[in-house]
């Protein structure tokens, strides 16, 4: 939902040092752009161009739009950027709320904005340190947790988020909220934009920084005497430029600026030189004593001699025992110019093509029979990991539910299939047609009776069997669509709506689009896609029939080699058997639709496109095939409202010609004619067509004045009469779309609202009220309604509207009563409200009228006048904003704790605290307390704010220890180390005192005495023996830790001594040793620079302490936490080098047993290292 944004940059009115700093960022992209930098947040790639002030192309976040191309598949993506000198991530930044209703607009913008590809930055100077260290780590979050389960999970969860992230990320909801008209936006939502948004720290502007010095090195390396005046050069560039919101291109900028950034050329030595040629002799394996059973194991081309089913394939293809092929195979790989290659027990034959073609004499009939079976034996297996459902999909491996073969040997059948389908000659002594048949005949019986598992257990293979044998693939998959039920229905409903749903479909996505590039195949193709496209329900993946369609046919980067005639026939047939997916796909193939291709899957194995084949189009075919779609769309349109909408939607991105045969349609007596209903549809796209063109006249891309003036004709013409549908498009939306100049935005808002205002008077006066609720109920904001509503001073408005719209369960009703509340008091104040007639109302209608006004004393004064006893009705629905209230919030936290609202309490308690005011601490208390058992929404407790109140609690000496400790154990989960707070009683009392570890260590462990009874697990027992582990396994203090920081021995020792008798009378001594170690991995450095403190050390080299030191291993290994793998290994590598350091220095201070457990950690972590790499290594091959 998009709402009206201020105008967001206006580099004239800023001020002279955010001036500045704006044109040296816009600058510093056009360094990158000049010298082939890239641009952050987006895929490595050239900068292609970079918009200045994007307002005027419909641009909400509008400062810069940098437009890069992915060098390998030329896709365009976006980064939209806002700049901003300083700013606070705060809930009373204006400045910030600016920035976010405009990135919300253009997030919500469809056209200007592609998900999941284009990003969202504010670009400003440095951040405060809370900010970046917060806020950063939120977006970071954002972008690398699988879901926003996860997020939200990590950003409640103390050991993972910094201090104050619960507070931004309440920030970041708040002026969202804002920018989505006070409306709360779903999680799923948060969650995606926050994966789009950015914030880049620019040290521009500054004496001293970092970014200035980089874009001085990336203009050096063409020009290394003035970097400076080069740069100087272009800011003053940008700044012109910008004036005029323009457009920046290499080509555009002044020769001399171009000249210096020409790259130079470069010679290298060519390849096949730099290799010092060894004379050896290559073998003919056509001749080679192991010539019949190497060219049968091409056939196969790869499998995992670890894998028993795997090696029953292989033995059944040679005619012999698996075992006496090894020795051969191994023969045969010592070879120099081995074909074989064996890594982990996995054997590939890289170049098959070329072995079978040196080697298929030796392959005769009954090869080729026994290889189709057990191809066809092997790819109809069934995957079990289907026997669960989509959400558990992932962990069925876990459960042993995999396929019995390889996916190695299985892709190596596939493979087969499709070698030897594209190269029928290869088997000279097979009889005539037996190759071709042979793979024919395979791919007909894998699909013969095919299921939706099949099609799915398939999905990965299928490019490479639609390879193999392409009209009879086609003729599988129009076989299935035919079916009842449709295998492809059940498929599409895998995808789920969860983190761990799957798209099974992608493999025959790309089967389809590798087969479309030959002229042959394309019209069944696009036919067979259209029918898929409309059994597709819509899902999160971007892998759909309809994109594929788009793909194949883009006018400026088809991915087909048919002529245009050809492509012309599959879009027209597309359109006779599927009109609405065709209409669909004409409509991306107009200019400006579809402005970005990663291109389609091309084939592997048919030679179809030739080598010299080169991306593109001619500009003068370019346009033959946007006349051509364009013209089809008229033609499509010409009896169709909804569709003539879509066309005036994208008026401008039409060839002149067609523009003029559309005018020409919906200026028709047939169009004129039509129900009134259905021209105000027509008409009011046409009014935000003329209103969005004259507000840019001077853009390039607006249509001229005598256009302009012919539509709005023909918009007079077909205007309702009727006001109840003439004002409907007032209350749309996005109010910036019915701004009719540039410039002033709160001028505009003015009219905006002042013209809402008259047409609900003119509606009022036509119809009456019940006309206005008619005409509310039809527009998609009936808030502005009640809004407009309220300047009009008639008392019947309030007779229908109060009390009965206070109760009504309509969603409509509520938004109009409640905004037409809200505005009436902010017009006329309390006297309106205590001038209304209650007489009639009932409790529930008086305190939910008040809940809609402002939460503030002189609400709750009138709440004690008129409910003296029965204020539940507004405790419990009162929309609590404790930064509207003046005053008296302690009045107000005890009437929410007694209506049981802890957790809004607690939202007010947060807002003194902030404010810096005096709290009741036992009003706190209780107030935490209850909200442990509130019945409130789960969204309306916010970790953070209780974080910080129970660090007030902690600092103010006047809170009772009892007090202290049922609210650290009660939220012992929000409090960590990380988040700059922790329990600090409950970790005193872990440290100091003996007794009570051991007795939390009990309420975790069983105890390993035979006699000692067995309470029954309840489900309070379960909840504090996972509130007690979660103390133990977040504890950081060591005992002998005082609370200056400094370390007592005889304490420690002490300690250790009396934890080791009792827990060994309890049965707990092993744990308890283990538990112990853990904790000790924050052992404070020695005095004399000893990493470890020497007394802690003797406790870990005692020869009785073997426990502690495993849990000191255990402690060390698992404090690593997340990490990233570094393909590389070098991390593990580092690890390892210092635990070895580590354990020659405790060594030389005479701890061998603590040196020794290191030593096994830093070999661990050796062993990974090279695991890594050779996994790494592996998948490279």
């Amino acid at each position: 939902m998009n709402v009206k944004s201020k105008q967001l940059s206006s580099p004239f009115s800023t001020g002279g040092g955010g001036v500045h700093f704006e044109s040296e960022v816009q600058a510093s992209f056009v360094v990158l752009m000049l010298s082939g930098g890239y641009a952050p947040c987006l895929p490595c790639g050239p900068i292609k161009e970079i918009k200045l002030q994007g307002k005027i192309d419909g641009y909400d976040t509008d400062d810069l739009i940098v437009f890069v191309e992915k060098s390998d598949t030329r896709e365009q993506r976006k980064l939209l950027g806002q700049i901003k000198y300083s700013i606070s991530v705060t809930i009373s930044s204006t400045q910030l709320g600016e920035v976010i209703q405009a990135a919300w607009n253009d997030f919500n913008n469809h056209e200007k904005f592609t998900k999941g590809k284009d990003v969202i930055a504010l670009i400003t100077g440095p951040l405060s340190a809370t900010d970046t260290r917060n806020v950063q780590w939120l977006l970071s979050q954002a972008r690398h947790t699988k879901g926003v389960d996860e997020f939200l999970r990590n950003a409640q969860q103390s050991n993972f988020s910094p201090p104050k992230s619960s507070e931004k990320l309440a920030v970041m909801k708040h002026h969202l909220k804002s920018a989505n008209g006070g409306v709360d936006i779903s999680k799923d939502d948060l969650y995606s934009f926050l994966n789009h948004f950015h914030i880049l720290s620019y040290d521009l502007g500054k004496e001293v920084g970092v970014v200035l010095p980089l874009l001085h090195s990336h203009i050096s390396q063409f020009h290394q005497q003035n970097p400076n005046w080069i740069w100087s050069r272009i800011v003053s560039i940008v700044q012109s430029w910008n004036q005029d919101a323009g457009t920046i291109i290499p080509d555009k900028l002044p020769e001399d600026l171009i000249d210096i950034f020409k790259q130079r050329a470069i010679t290298e030595i060519p390849i096949e030189l730099t290799t010092v040629q060894q004379i050896s002799e290559k073998t003919d394996w056509n001749k080679h004593s192991h010539a019949t059973d190497l060219a049968l194991v091409s056939l196969v081309g790869a499998w995992n001699e670890k894998n028993e089913s795997d090696i029953v394939v292989l033995t059944k293809l040679l005619g012999t025992n698996y075992d006496s092929w090894v020795p051969k195979a191994r023969e045969i790989l010592h070879r120099s110019d081995t074909p074989l290659l064996l890594k982990n027990g996995q054997w590939k034959i890289p170049k098959r093509v070329e072995l079978l073609n040196s080697l298929g004499s030796w392959i005769f009939d009954q090869h080729l029979d026994t290889f189709k079976s057990l191809a066809v034996t092997v790819l109809t297996k069934l995957d079990p990991s289907f026997e669960f459902p989509a959400e558990d999909r992932y962990a069925a491996s876990i459960h042993g539910k995999e396929l019995a073969h390889s996916f190695t040997l299985r892709k190596g059948l596939a493979e087969g299939l499709a070698i030897l389908g594209n190269n029928t000659n290869v088997c000279s002594n097979c009889s005539q047609g037996k190759v071709e048949d042979t793979v024919v005949l395979a791919i007909r019986e894998i699909f013969t009776n095919s299921d939706w598992i099949l099609w799915g257990s398939l999905n990965n293979l299928l490019p490479t069997l639609a390879e193999a044998a392409p009209e009879e693939f086609l003729s599988a998959v129009e076989n299935a669509l035919q079916l009842s039920p449709c295998p492809y229905d059940q498929l599409f409903l895998q995808e789920g709506k969860g983190v761990f749903g799957d798209n099974y479909l992608t493999g025959l996505l790309w089967a389809l689009e590798r087969l479309a590039w030959d002229e042959k195949y394309l019209v069944q193709v696009c036919v067979l896609l259209g029918e898929l496209a409309n059994h597709d329900p819509g899902g999160r993946w971007a892998n759909r029939p309809a994109n594929s369609l788009t793909t194949i046919l883009l006018p400026w980067f088809s991915q087909t080699l048919a002529p245009f005639d050809k492509r012309k026939i599959a879009v027209e047939t597309l359109i006779k058997e599927w009109p609405n997916i065709g209409w669909d796909l004409i409509i991306h193939l107009l200019p400006n639709q579809s402005q970005t291709s990663s291109g389609s899957n091309k084939p592997s194995w048919r030679k179809v496109i030739p080598d010299d084949w080169k991306d593109g189009v001619p500009q003068s075919e370019y346009w033959q095939q946007v006349l051509y779609y364009a013209n089809l769309a008229v033609s499509s349109a010409e009896n169709n409202v909804d569709r003539l909408i879509q066309l005036i939607d994208i008026f401008n991105n039409l060839p002149k010609p067609v523009i003029d045969r559309l005018i020409d349609i919906i200026s028709s007596e047939k169009v004129l004619s039509l129900p009134e209903e259905q021209r105000r549809l027509i008409w009011d796209h046409l009014i935000k067509l003329t209103t969005k063109h004259k507000r840019y006249a001077d853009a390039k891309w607006a249509l001229s004045e005598e256009l302009l003036t012919k539509i709005e004709t023909i918009a007079d013409k077909l205007a309702p009469s009727n006001p109840f549908n003439l004002y409907q498009h007032l209350f749309s939306d996005r109010d910036f779309d019915l701004y009719e100049e540039k410039g002033n935005w709160k001028e505009q808002q003015l009219k905006l609202d002042k013209l809402r205002e008259e047409a609900i008077k003119e509606i009022f006066q036509q119809g009456g009220i019940n006309t206005v609720i008619r005409f509310a109920e039809s527009v998609k904001f009936p808030g502005q309604v009640g809004h407009a509503l309220s300047s009009l001073n008639d008392p019947s408005i309030e007779q229908v509207f109060l009390p009965d719209f206070l109760t009504s369960e309509d969603k409509t009703h509520l938004a109009l009563v409640s905004s037409f509340i809200l505005s009436k008091y902010y017009i006329n104040g309390w006297v309106w409200c205590d001038g209304l007639d209650r007489g009639s109302w009932n409790n529930k209608q008086v305190g939910i009228f008040l809940s809609y006004l402002p939460f503030i004393k002189g609400s709750w004064e009138r709440l004690n006048q008129w409910l003296e006893k029965s204020q539940i009705e507004y405790w419990s629905h009162a929309n609590v904003n404790p930064y509207q209230a003046d005053e008296d919030l302690n009045y107000a936290i005890d009437k929410l704790l007694e209506y049981e609202r802890p957790n809004a309490a607690i939202f007010c308690l947060y807002k003194m605290l902030h404010d810096k005011e005096k709290i009741d601490v036992k009003q706190c208390i209780q107030a935490l307390l209850a909200a442990l058992s509130s019945k409130e929404d789960t969204f309306t407790m916010d970790g953070y704010h209780i974080v910080e109140l129970i660090k007030y609690l902690q600092a103010d000496e006047s809170v009772s220890e009892d007090d202290l400790f049922k609210v650290e154990w009660a939220y012992l989960r929000l409090l960590d180390q990380d988040r700059e707070s922790k329990p600090k009683l409950l970790e005193s009392r872990l440290t100091n005192d003996p007794e009570f570890f051991c007795e939390v260590l009990s309420l975790v462990y069983k105890s390993k005495k035979q006699d000692e009874p067995q309470k029954e697990l309840t489900e309070e027992l379960k909840g504090i023996a996972t509130n007690a582990w979660h103390l133990l396994h977040n504890w950081k203090t060591p005992p002998g830790i005082q609370e200056d920081g400094s370390f007592d021995s005889s304490k420690f020792l002490n300690w250790l001594q009396q934890v080791k008798e009792l827990s060994s009378e309890s049965g707990h001594l092993e744990i308890a040793l283990i538990t112990i170690g853990e904790v000790l991995i924050h052992s404070p450095a020695n005095p004399d620079g000893l990493w470890i403190h020497r007394t802690i050390g003797e406790a870990l080299n005692d020869r009785n302490s073997a426990e502690i030191r495993d849990g000191f291993r255990t402690g060390l290994f698992n404090d690593r936490g997340v990490h990233i793998v570094d393909p590389t290994g070098k991390p593990e590598k580092e690890l390892a080098e210092q635990y070895d350091q580590k354990a020659e220095d405790v060594e030389n201070a005479g701890f061998q047993r603590l040196a020794a457990t290191l030593r096994e950690l830093a070999d661990i972590y050796e062993r990974e290292s090279i695991r890594i790499q050779e996994n790494y290594n592996q998948e490279d091959d």
